[in-house]
């Protein structure tokens, strides 16, 4: 499993420290000392692990006391990285340090740890020597890196920890044979460190909850007269005629909206920064709340001629517990970016998906603009930092977005991680782990319509992007390959083995079009602008559909059907029967057993309520799967009910329905009569639980 870095500010390293030193106060063992420095530095830095190295006064060589307990642990000061750090003198961060020249295996990494980046600090005595050496590493395979940022928590280690390390040294380590004793007035200088540090953290906190007050009341001050200032605009913009003057007020105008959001992102990045920034904990469906993204960006996207594709993934659990509103912020950040970055005729793709083994959603937005150079990947996170000068300049903004939205991420636990090509594209992308979160996972709608279809693909070349969503969206409804032919024209098209076909505005042939309209086929136009009617004068089940669509648009299109009350139809419940009983209390009965097998029930007082239903149930969305009858009832009888359904079957060429029998004549007379009537099974009252088993597992597969 990858490990991210957990990025601290300052009062989440004060308080770090502060907590070590306190841990350590009233402690007179050495060697716990020294394992809860190691221990907090580990923490401090993301690292695998850390070793205090100490220089002995008599000899040439570094020891660690924590390696072995038993024993000290020795190297000399001239072999290895850590001999090469040690006669340095200074702070030193080594990306890839195990390929560099001096590194030695068995004096550098002890421990015999696979490690990646080292860092090594120095602690310095009053003179200026070196008294001991920190050795920080991390795991090859952590996809993390030190950065020469991480060398600013050594202030906070030098000014806080290097006195214990200098005392311990300088006492027990070096003037006495018990090294696991203290030094002597240990914790009277350990409590004016701890005091020394409490007020340290309190005017951090105060000049953050400051500077924080001061971001919002500046920003107040700043909305308030912006609103109007913007308003008054856009009322000048709709009484100019003058194209030069509207030119001026439409700049003026998203100048402002420029500046609110700037203020927004400053105070979002104050408020994380503080650990103010709180996620809701809401249950909501994420295709339904996810698929409003599309719409959204759909005609800025038009406006600079890009092509905006989104995949929302239609086998989501259909209920999770998070906070949908801070991701819509960071995807909207992420689209925001592609599209100030991607060139005129360029792509942009929202995919949104669910990986059910990890039980993770998994977020990505992919460009083909100018792309990142590698070597300036690493501090486009950074607040108010963009990937170089010329950025700013030619496409604005402060480099906030992507800071908050990479410190958004870490808010669930997660990371924005970024694969970027120069001159080729960037896809940023994040994850968010649903492990106990995930409060209804049955993601299931009806395949019956998924099987019965086959589906013609008209797409020219320019637009095969429009063409893979939609195969990709056919994948996830498990739409085999057999059912899906591409075409670049309406020639030759198989009329009676067609029931869609999905065209691009580059194929739109309207004579062709109403020609597979007047053979009942279904066909969708994909349509690239949104505010165009491209069906017009055609008569049929023609339909339009932007590119930016989502799972449940183009199920609404391919069977006239709402995929969200598709899905909680069958995930309330997977079958649907209909009950005919003069007697009230049966049908309650019979509701009872039928609902702990999972099945859902209507009620019919008779047989003539019963065809009713039945007709009604089969013009619905929402047939009955199964009917229970009972034999014996005033108005119109079971055998009669059961003949009246099945001729509505014949007539109208509708699905059988099995139809049971509820008789209190046991006998094998009786039974055979009700076959003859069309019923396909009877059982005897009383109804026993096992018997309406057997008949569901009989009739439905019900297991």
């Amino acid at each position: 499993m990858r490990k991210f870095k957990k990025e601290l500010n300052q009062d989440d390293l004060l308080s770090l420290v502060l907590n070590t030193v306190d841990q350590v106060k009233d402690v007179n063992d050495t060697i716990y000392i020294i394992q809860r420095i190691e221990k907090m530095v580990i923490e401090a830095f993301s690292a695998e692990w850390a070793i205090l190295w100490f220089k002995d006064i008599k000899k040439d060589n570094l020891y660690s006391l924590t390696i072995n307990k038993s024993n000290k642990t020795e190297i000399p000061t001239n072999i290895g990285l850590i001999g090469k750090a040690f006669n340095m003198g200074k702070s030193v961060v080594l990306k890839q340090g195990i390929y560099e020249n001096a590194y030695d295996k068995t004096i550098d990494n002890m421990l015999n740890i696979e490690q990646k980046d080292i860092i090594f600090y120095p602690i310095l005595s009053d003179s200026k020597d070196v008294i001991a050496l920190l050795q920080i590493s991390n795991h090859r395979k952590d996809i993390q890196q030190f950065r020469q940022k991480d060398l600013e928590k050594l202030d906070i280690l030098e000014k806080h920890i290097a006195p214990i390390i200098r005392m311990l040294r300088n006492g027990s380590l070096e003037k006495k044979t018990n090294h696991n004793n203290v030094p002597k007035d240990f914790d009277l200088e350990v409590d004016k460190i701890i005091e020394k540090l409490t007020k340290e953290k309190d005017d951090a906190e105060r000049m953050m909850a400051s500077s924080t007050r001061f971001l919002a009341e500046v920003a107040h001050e700043i909305r308030t007269p912006m609103n109007a200032v913007m308003g008054f605009l856009e009322l000048l913009q709709l009484d100019e005629s003058n194209d030069e003057k509207k030119l001026y007020i439409d700049t003026a105008i998203k100048s402002g909206a420029m500046m609110v959001a700037l203020v927004n992102d400053l105070l979002d990045f104050s408020k994380i920064e503080q650990g103010m920034m709180d996620l809701e904990s809401l249950v909501f469906n994420p295709i339904e709340e996810y698929t409003t993204m599309g719409p959204l960006f759909s005609s800025r996207m038009k406006k600079h001629n890009i092509a905006f594709n989104t995949f929302i993934d239609p086998n989501m659990p259909r209920k999770i517990e998070s906070d949908p509103h801070r991701v819509k912020q960071v995807l909207s950040n992420l689209i925001g970016n592609a599209v100030k970055f991607t060139p005129k005729n360029g792509r942009i793709l929202l995919s949104i998906s669910f990986n059910k083994r990890t039980e993770e959603l998994l977020f990505s937005v992919t460009d083909n603009g100018k792309g990142i150079a590698k070597d300036k990947q690493e501090k486009i996170f950074d607040a108010f930092k963009q990937e170089d000068s010329s950025t700013s300049r030619e496409f604005g903004g402060t480099g906030l977005g992507l800071s908050i939205s990479q410190k958004l991420t870490k808010l669930y636990n997660s990371k924005l991680e970024l694969e970027s090509e120069e001159g080729k594209g960037s896809k940023f992308f994040f994850s968010i782990p649903l492990k106990n979160k995930i409060i209804d996972g049955a993601m299931q709608y009806d395949k019956k319509l998924i099987n019965n279809v086959n589906i013609k693909l008209i797409f020219k070349e320019k637009c095969t992007s429009t063409s893979n969503i939609l195969e990709k969206y056919f994948k996830a409804f498990e739409i085999s390959n057999n059912q899906i032919e591409k075409l670049d024209n309406w020639n030759n098209i198989d009329i009676d083995h067609t029931s869609h076909i999905f065209c691009g505005r580059d194929t739109l042939n309207k004579e062709s079009i109403q020609d597979m309209l007047n053979h009942d086929i279904t066909v969708t136009i994909m349509k690239d602008d949104i505010f165009k009617n491209y069906k017009e004068g055609l008569k049929g089940d023609i339909h339009e559909l932007p590119c930016a669509f989502g799972a449940d648009k183009l199920y609404k299109v391919m069977f006239g059907r709402d995929l969200l009350r598709d899905m909680d139809i069958c995930q309330i419940k997977k079958n649907f029967a209909l009950v005919v009983d003069d007697n009230a209390i049966n049908i309650q009965f019979l509701k009872a057993v039928l609902d702990k097998l999972g099945v859902e029930i209507e009620g019919a007082n008779n047989g003539q309520e019963a065809v009713e239903k039945y007709k009604k149930s089969v013009k619905s969305n929402r047939p009955y799967q199964i009917i229970f009858m009972d034999e014996n009832m005033p108005i119109m009888g079971g055998n009669e009910t059961t003949k009246n359904i099945l001729e509505i079957e014949r007539k109208n060429k509708y699905i059988h329905i099995p139809i049971i029998g509820l008789s209190g004549d046991s006998t094998e007379e009786h039974r055979k009569k009700s076959i003859n009537a069309g019923m396909d099974d009877s059982i005897t009252k009383p109804v026993h639980i096992k018997d309406i088993s057997n008949i569901l597992e009989k009739f439905l597969d019900k297991k």
